[in-house]
């Protein structure tokens, strides 16, 4: 490992360097947080594989002296106590209670905008532009040494934000979690009938079929059809690319940006409230594999909550409560009235 990457210190990119920093040229790295006991040993982690079930799971016991509902964002501290750079205007930084630690895997902390009180919705076109340079700077960074770089947003207390801080989340780890991997034998089955790749196949069909909400000319979004949540957004690019690094600049970026903030600002007309989500990327450095979004809102109606249990918790057999088709015409509604 680079002594550079061993600084473990926050990546920025001021007014400035915005687009250039955010695509791969310089990099900031600014001097890390304090952390709350220097003196202590740092808490292992682990990975354990489960022979029952076939996967990964990680156990970190360090994690439960993280920060929560504290009135000092360790965020805002980055500007104030000059560990990036004035002006900056979106960062990376280390996760203070990283769940992995070298050589099992890495945290940190994508922070979207130095306004403690925006929320993703808040932001224009060109600052989720910013945003997606976050994505491709960190997969860049920790591809080459981890088989998995798993970047996402959770926005909403209900499903585990704890900082309100606009900002979302990156974890490097050395394994393939099961999800990635049923994802990767999916396309590897259908390669092996003489098929195309499965995503690149839904992102022709659902283009003009029933579930579609957003057709453009690098992606294509709709609710899928085994949608495990009502509002469930997949975004696929129509270009077979198999991580965010191979996204265009550009037009690709501004057209996802748009996407995303309409169909948040729809789950929130919808939900009449902040509606809870995630916000994941599925990519690999496999060229087989196929990039795309998943937008995994936890609403189902006004003021109700999609929350896995029962069946899904104990057996993982999901159960939707609507028709991806409705919920498709639905949203589609919502994204015809926002551009009214």
């Amino acid at each position: 490992m680079s002594e550079r990457r061993q600084s473990h210190g926050a990546l920025a990119g001021g007014d400035d360097a915005a687009t250039s920093s955010m695509t791969g040229a310089e990099v900031i790295y600014a001097t890390p947080a304090p952390q709350d006991a220097p003196d202590a040993e740092p808490s292992p982690t682990r990975l354990i594989w489960d022979p029952l079930r076939g996967e990964y799971l990680a156990q970190s016991p360090g994690r439960m002296r993280r920060r929560e509902g504290t009135a000092d964002c360790p965020f805002c501290a980055d500007l104030t106590q000059g560990r990036v750079p004035p002006g900056t205007q979106a960062w990376i930084r280390p996760n203070d209670f990283p769940a992995f630690r070298p050589p099992v895997g890495e945290c940190y902390i994508l922070i979207y905008s130095p306004d403690h009180d925006r929320t993703f919705t808040d932001l224009t076109v060109p600052e989720v532009v910013r945003v997606i340079g976050l994505w491709r700077r960190i997969y860049a960074d920790m591809a080459p040494r981890y088989a998995c770089v798993m970047t996402w947003e959770t926005s909403g207390a209900a499903i585990g934000q704890t900082q309100r801080h606009p900002h979302g989340q990156t974890y490097a780890v050395g394994i393939t979690p099961e999800a990635l991997m049923r994802e990767m034998q999916a396309i590897q089955l259908a390669a092996a009938k003489g098929q195309p790749c499965p995503f690149c196949a839904a992102a022709r069909a659902e283009a003009e079929g029933p579930r579609s909400v957003f057709v453009g000319a690098h992606w294509v979004g709709y609710v899928p059809a085994a949608a495990r949540y009502p509002y469930q957004v997949q975004l696929v690019t129509r270009a077979h690319i198999n991580a965010i690094t191979d996204l265009p600049t550009g037009e690709a970026d501004a057209e996802l940006a748009d996407a995303l903030l309409r169909l948040v600002r729809a789950y929130n007309r919808a939900f009449q409230a902040p509606m809870p989500y995630m916000l994941a990327l599925h990519q690999l450095a496999d060229e087989r594999f196929h990039l795309h979004i998943e937008l995994l809102p936890v609403g189902r109606a006004p003021g109700k909550l999609k929350i896995p249990a029962s069946s899904e918790m104990a057996w993982g057999f999901w159960l939707n409560d609507s028709l991806p088709e409705a919920k498709a015409a639905e949203l589609r509604a919502l994204l015809a009235e926002e551009a009214r």
